[in-house]
């Protein structure tokens, strides 16, 4: 049986480095991801959608580890699961990392959250509900605004002090990141970062 052809959405075919595929079709991100060593640059407020009373604001990226999740669609079980896979393993994996949802859809669709996973303790926050210039602010600084649609990209970031560790943003949208591989991957990198670097050599 021959493969059907993938169908690109849009005029143009959207660069390597910025497609992802949703099923049959091919989506391109709107710009592209920040680069590990990039200093988060944006100014937004996305309203609070479960646990949290305050909105997001890039003042509460700004601590020493923090683990950011991009989620198109709460209510799709490949969104439940990154909750879940990153409440589970974070932890465990990280130095006390701080954790924040931030979903593209209405904030009432966090109730499920509640009703099915209710010991899941880190903030949801929902784009949907944000201030356009905040909304389209944040999907810049994250890379992960879709052309032409309201949704964003499952995604998966790590900062440090405001400045990006580690970004995953996985080509097939239909599954979730690889949660486990990702955490391995930021505690290599903060490993690497916290070791002391050597005294030079000298004969004096």
């Amino acid at each position: 049986m021959n493969a059907q052809p993938v169908r690109v959405v849009g005029a143009e075919p959207p660069p390597l480095d910025r497609a992802v595929r949703l099923g049959d079709e091919l989506l391109l991100r709107a710009h592209p991801a920040p680069r590990p060593g990039d200093l988060l640059e944006a100014e937004f407020s996305i309203p609070a959608a479960r646990i949290a009373t305050a909105p997001l604001t890039p003042r509460d990226l700004l601590g020493r580890l923090v683990v950011v999740s991009t989620l198109p669609n709460i209510q799709k079980h490949a969104c439940a699961a990154q909750i879940i896979d990153i409440e589970e393993h974070a932890p465990v994996v990280l130095p006390a990392p701080h954790i924040v949802h931030v979903s593209a859809d209405e904030a009432h669709h966090w109730g499920e959250v509640d009703v099915f996973h209710g010991s899941v303790r880190a903030p949801g926050y929902s784009l949907c509900c944000a201030e356009s210039a905040s909304r389209e602010a944040f999907a810049r600084a994250f890379g992960v605004a879709v052309l032409g649609q309201r949704r964003v990209t499952h995604g998966l970031f790590a900062l440090s002090g405001g400045v990006f560790v580690a970004v995953e943003i996985p080509f097939d949208q239909m599954q979730p990141p690889d949660v486990g591989a990702f955490l391995l991957r930021v505690r290599r990198l903060l490993d690497r970062i916290g070791r002391p670097r050597p005294e030079p050599f000298t004969t004096e």
